[in-house]
């Protein structure tokens, strides 16, 4: 492959290479080979519908970073599933080889992520890892029960001035 480039190389995620998994999340690879000439690295968007996650996936060889644009996400991770609660704005680093799975704690907002691997193919190196199946979904339940009294919590928890 080339990697000579006159100008930078200008993807729009519209008409990319999107693919709608069985858990209800769309994964569309905006930069990855062969597309573009990239030798190390890809990035993609993620876009979790409320109520939804990813299947428990890993990497073996890539690394993987992800960076929360919007929404209500929990990163579980390891082979306990251990969450993390990353808000917009936060990245999550991924290390080859952990399994990893992304909630969507609300019921009704998405979650829009943006992935970076070090898989210049941005798919190639994804591995379902459905051992996890159990152990994520158990951690989900609570995690949403969880995040729904945080919310109950902050609407009702304020006592209202008396005028």
């Amino acid at each position: 492959m080339d990697f000579t480039l006159a100008t930078a190389v200008h993807r729009s995620p519209s008409g990319a290479n999107a693919h709608v998994s069985p858990e209800g999340d769309t994964v569309t690879a905006v930069l990855h080979a062969p597309a573009v000439p990239v030798r190390a690295i890809s990035a993609g968007r993620v876009h979790i519908p409320g109520g939804k996650a990813t299947g428990p996936q890993c990497h073996h060889v890539a690394e993987a970073t992800l960076a929360v644009i919007s929404g209500y996400a929990a990163v579980l991770s390891g082979n306990n599933m251990t969450p993390a609660l990353p808000a917009p704005g936060d990245m999550i680093y991924i290390p080859p080889g952990m399994p990893y799975t992304v909630v969507n704690l609300s019921m009704n907002a998405s979650v829009l992520l943006l992935a970076f691997r070090t898989d210049p193919g941005f798919t190639t190196d994804v591995h379902r890892a459905s051992e996890m199946d159990s152990v994520a979904s158990a951690r989900i339940a609570q995690l949403r029960v969880d995040y729904h009294q945080r919310l109950m919590h902050q609407r009702t928890g304020r006592i209202r001035r008396s005028r």
